[in-house]
């Protein structure tokens, strides 16, 4: 015997959206019944203040008083119990009507985070690949500048270069490393920072 557990759950599954629908065409024919009963019952209220007006005036016996209002009476019975009915109804459709609008918005939030994520993912790619390359740029400035003192010692060791230039030369080279390391620090900061987003 198969068990409602053996049912795949997609199976179970309905779209907010479907659950709307599917409850469109049921909400509007039962609040068309239930504007009905109450006519109804608005009419059978009616009709038993007629009784009593006959029977006062005399044109109906007791007896007849009597089983006008019961005849009455009894429809009216009737017709409660299937307003309660459509009411009951009307109620839980009401209820699954707020829990799949409640459902929907929930997966409205979710896709649009779901699209600010990839949105960010991409801007984030983009900057990442462009601060990449100026990384890269920068490592080949460090090789640059770790290649101009390695000119400046050789030209000291030779004597091409008086104690002052290379004095100043060392310190200006120091200073663009400096700068650069900074820059680097920077770079690489930022660089993980758009490695955490693009990992999300």
């Amino acid at each position: 015997m198969s068990h409602g557990k053996d049912i795949p759950e997609d199976h179970l599954f309905l779209d907010p959206k479907e659950v709307l629908s599917q409850y469109s065409v049921e909400w509007m024919s039962l609040r068309k019944s239930y504007e009905e009963i109450k006519k109804k019952l608005t009419d059978i209220q009616r009709d038993l203040s007629e009784i009593d007006s006959k029977l006062e005036e005399g044109s109906i016996s007791e007896k007849e008083h009597i089983q006008q209002y019961r005849d009455k009476w009894l429809e009216s019975t009737e017709i409660v119990q299937v307003k309660r009915e459509v009411e009951s109804r009307l109620f839980e459709i009401q209820r699954d009507i707020r829990a799949a609008n409640k459902a929907l918005k929930e997966q409205e939030q979710q896709k649009r985070r779901r699209e600010r994520i990839e949105q960010e993912k991409s801007n984030a790619m983009i900057e990442w690949m462009s601060l990449k390359k100026g990384f890269e740029l920068v490592s080949n400035e460090r090789k640059q500048i770790s290649d101009e003192m390695d000119r400046l010692d050789k030209k000291r060791e030779q004597n091409e270069i008086s104690d002052e230039i290379y004095r100043k030369g060392k310190v200006e080279q120091i200073g663009k490393l400096a700068e650069l390391s900074r820059v680097e620090s920077d770079i690489k900061r930022r660089l993980n920072e758009l490695l955490d987003v693009i990992r999300k």
